[in-house]
């Protein structure tokens, strides 16, 4: 069975995107735009629930229609839905929200790069930004201009649709069909219709055996066409041809056999590609009437799976998350470990806060510390340590009241291990 990638990468997609960026935007953003950047990324990231759903959901449809394991043993091609209703589409693989989110992801941080490799060519350690810089915005804007490409062309041509007479194509025989498509009427109404033969490798699709027809199709503007693709299918040593009871491995790389149909027109050219099924036998009769195959759905389970642990992590990291900030708005309302006090820290000091003051003390479960938090006056500097020992104190203090600092606070505790340590700040205008 195939996968359908082109509804399944940008699920996927939206899905990681929206973890990483509320991960960002709870570590480093509080107020309004927390709250606002929160809700962005929880609509990602159920936009991307969403489509993967929708990419299970079909294939689940698919099964439905699934011939009987009998006949699929001698006409494999009619595993594919497309092959099977003898409709293949070739759309739009980009779709708005996903060419937004590439905008925002690819193409800010592309500008970003080219500014710091011409704003900043070096650092003040001496390290050369020019070439880094300038190498990731190119590679950026390649990704982000080949979308964009992808997607005007949608718009400017629309859906193509290859529909199959014979099915399957024969290899020594006929490939058979019609594509309806929308082309720009020009002076030139010459169509080339392309068939190759494409092996995986370990790294890509590599082309082994093609052919090439050129069609005059008269086109009208602003009417479909039909495009009769009449192909006679020589045998060749070079050729690929996929085998009659194929593998799991040989179904996802074994050999395919693309369909194309390309037309030069000033500005975007017209360009549309399938897969099409190509065997080397001749197509056999029905053994028995359709029904649904007892085949596992490896492939949907392992995303449904991976969809799960995604969307659990997902919320577990938003409640854990949203906590956090619940508790930052709440001063001293919870005793917490030094790490999470760090993260509040780091969080409030970057947004004009400052700890007044900070207290310890030893739990059950360890030290534990809270902290009041006010905003720091303008042109004032602080410096705050907690969980020190008492000699370290004394020596950051003398240190600090030399360099203009006052002290503001401090407070005592003795730790689990008997320890007497102390938390300060200090301020400074």
């Amino acid at each position: 069975m195939e996968i359908h990638l082109p509804k399944l990468i940008p699920g996927i997609f939206c899905l990681a995107v929206s973890l990483f960026g509320f991960r960002l935007i709870a570590g480093s953003v509080r107020g309004e735009y927390a709250l606002l950047g929160g809700v962005l990324a929880a609509v990602v990231f159920l936009y991307g629930l969403r489509l993967v759903w929708v990419w299970l959901e079909e294939r689940r449809e698919e099964r439905k229609e699934m011939p009987s394991r009998e006949e699929l043993q001698v006409r494999p091609w009619l595993r594919s839905r497309a092959w099977r209703r003898r409709e293949i589409v070739f759309g739009n693989p980009v779709g708005g929200a996903f060419l937004l989110l590439a905008y925002l992801f690819f193409g800010a941080p592309a500008v970003f790069f080219f500014w710091l490799g011409i704003a900043v060519p070096t650092t003040r350690s001496g390290e050369n930004l020019l070439f880094p810089g300038l190498l990731m915005g190119s590679v950026l804007s390649f990704i982000v201009i080949g979308l964009t490409y992808w997607r005007l062309r949608y718009r400017r041509y629309g859906d193509s649709v290859c529909r199959l007479i014979t099915l399957p194509g024969v290899v020594g025989g006929w490939l058979k069909a019609d594509v309806e498509c929308a082309l720009s009427a020009d002076p030139d109404n010459t169509v080339v219709v392309r068939l190759k033969n494409m092996v995986q490798t370990s790294k890509r699709l590599v082309e082994v055996w093609r052919m090439e027809q050129r069609i005059v199709v008269p086109v009208q503007a602003e009417k479909r066409i039909i495009v009769n693709v009449r192909l006679q299918i020589p045998r060749a040593p070079a050729q690929r041809i996929p085998p009659l009871r194929p593998g799991f491995l040989e179904r996802i790389s074994g050999p395919v056999w693309l369909l194309e149909v390309e037309k030069k027109v000033p500005g975007i050219d017209f360009f549309a590609r399938f897969a099409v099924p190509v065997y080397g036998a001749p197509e056999t009769p029905i053994l028995s009437p359709p029904g649904q195959a007892n085949v596992p759905d490896s492939a949907g389970h392992v995303v449904a799976v991976a969809t799960v642990l995604a969307a659990a992590a997902g919320l577990l990291a938003i409640v854990d998350e949203v906590g956090s900030l619940a508790g930052l708005y709440r001063p001293s309302a919870e005793w917490m470990t030094s790490e999470r006090l760090q993260r509040e820290f780091d969080a409030w000091s970057r947004n004009g806060y400052y700890p007044p003051r900070i207290e310890g003390g030893c739990g059950k479960d360890g030290e534990r510390f809270r902290a009041d938090w006010k905003p720091l006056p303008p042109n004032t500097g602080f410096l705050t340590w907690w969980g020190i020992t008492r000699m370290n104190y004394e020596r950051k203090n003398r240190e600090y009241a030399a360099s203009g600092f006052s002290l503001e606070s401090t407070t005592q505790y003795t730790d689990c291990s008997g320890i007497e340590k102390v938390q300060a700040t200090w301020v400074r205008k």
